[in-house]
């Protein structure tokens, strides 16, 4: 609060000082040179009356009475006049022309004026004139007090609210920083300090998730590693006991499969970090829809499965070209295809449509099927249904994450329904690909 209220508190007082001092001279020099004349002349036609009377009044006297009359008007005036030969004047050369020409010569900013008496070679004098001010040091002192006095009021009355919110902000951070992950800031949307707070919110909501993503990722690699490690122990214990080639052949060949499923699995966890982690650059670009999902099924079913895989592409001509990232989807579309293989009976299908702007892709399965209840975790990780669809079928729980996280990133979104076939499990995804 201290160091705040002294920041803008001498910041206000040193920018009035510079305007008085420095700014305000500077400012008044650049005024009279680009305003000289016009402040010449001004000051002309406010002396011309006053000159006029004056000198209509000398002119009907003789000259050798001319100064008796200024001594006698010069007391009816409120600044002095005097009656000065033109031999005495200590004029330049520029000063003197209007005298010559009839006119009223201004000197140092009108505070001498000189006006020519007719035809003569005597000449009227006005000024100086003297300034009412009352004692300059005592009257300056009181104002710059008062001055300084109310910039501190003024200086308290916007810093307090301020420092109000900067103190809000300060204790959500160390609160933030003391393990409190659920700390938000609560702030007006009319403070000035609002996108800060929004700033902080947005922040603090990124890593809770990040952090409670790696406690979650943690937790399930400690999980998903065990079974194969501890099969893999055993199986080196048994390869070391095995007493003819045979055995020992068996369990070599058993020890490659769970290091294969031990490599796959480790992928899957890196894949599943990296896409929950940061959002990788998307190249959108417009594709036609029917031969990339052609090449995606071809990529993902081998040909030697018995399960066999039907495309329906409900689309004309106007709608089969589709705007998506390719790669990302691909991964998507291919997860869920070798997700529909893992549990089909004998039947796959793909139906593609169009519902306005969005693009759906439903791939059904005639497997068993997967309970209303369970639906809403099967694309969250690491997720564990009944013994149906367990990973004992395949898969580690990941690749219907994998593929929310990419619907996420078209503005789309995943869905599990029933599918036509024998009841089994119909998986959605649908995401804004057409455009007007």
């Amino acid at each position: 609060m201290k160091r705040l209220f002294l920041g803008a508190y001498l910041f206000l007082v040193f920018s009035l000082l510079f305007v008085q001092f420095i700014l305000g001279p500077v400012i008044n020099k650049v005024a009279k040179v680009h305003l000289n004349d016009s402040i010449t002349e001004y000051n002309r036609q406010l002396a011309r009356g006053a000159f006029h009377m004056m000198e209509e009044d000398l002119l009907r006297l003789p000259g050798d009475e001319w100064k008796n009359r200024i001594s006698q008007l010069e007391p009816q005036f409120g600044y002095k006049i005097a009656l000065l030969a033109i031999s005495e004047l200590t004029l330049t050369k520029e000063q003197m022309e209007p005298l010559r020409n009839g006119k009223i010569a201004v000197v140092d900013d009108g505070e001498l004026l000189y006006q020519r008496i007719g035809g003569s070679d005597m000449v009227l004098r006005k000024g100086p004139f003297s300034v009412l001010e009352p004692d300059p040091g005592y009257f300056n002192l009181v104002i710059w007090f008062a001055i300084i006095i109310i910039i501190g009021l003024l200086t308290l009355i916007c810093i307090i609210p301020y420092w109000r919110q900067l103190r809000r902000l300060s204790n959500a951070a160390m609160a933030f920083g003391n393990g409190e992950f659920n700390t938000r800031v609560d702030m007006s949307e009319l403070s000035n300090l609002a996108p800060l707070a929004l700033a902080f919110n947005t922040m603090a909501e990124r890593i809770g998730q990040l952090i409670s993503s790696h406690k979650e990722l943690t937790n399930a690699v400690s999980h998903e590693l065990r079974t194969p490690l501890s099969r893999l122990r055993f199986g080196l214990e048994m390869l070391e006991t095995a007493e003819d080639r045979e055995k020992r052949a068996h369990y070599a060949r058993e020890l490659q499969t769970d290091v294969t499923e031990l490599e796959d699995l480790v992928c899957e966890l890196l894949t599943f970090a990296r896409f929950d982690r940061e959002k990788p650059e998307l190249k959108f670009n417009v594709h036609h829809l029917e031969p990339f999902l052609h090449q995606v099924m071809a990529e993902s079913i081998p040909d030697d499965s018995t399960i066999r895989c039907h495309l329906h592409c409900h689309l004309d001509t106007d709608s089969s070209h589709v705007r998506f990232e390719p790669r990302y989807m691909a991964r998507a579309i291919g997860n869920l295809m070798q997700n529909a293989a893992h549990f089909a009976k004998s039947e796959i299908q793909v139906l593609v449509e169009r519902n306005g702007e969005e693009c759906s892709i439903h791939i059904d399965d005639d497997g068993p099927g997967i309970p209303k209840a369970e639906r809403l975790k099967v694309f969250e990780p690491f997720t564990r249904l009944d013994s149906s669809r367990s990973r004992t079928s395949g898969g580690y729980g990941l690749g219907l994450a994998i593929v929310a996280r990419i619907l996420k990133w078209h503005n789309g979104r995943a869905t599990v329904t029933d599918a036509p076939l024998q009841r089994g499990a119909r998986l959605t995804v649908c995401w804004p690909g057409f455009t007007r």
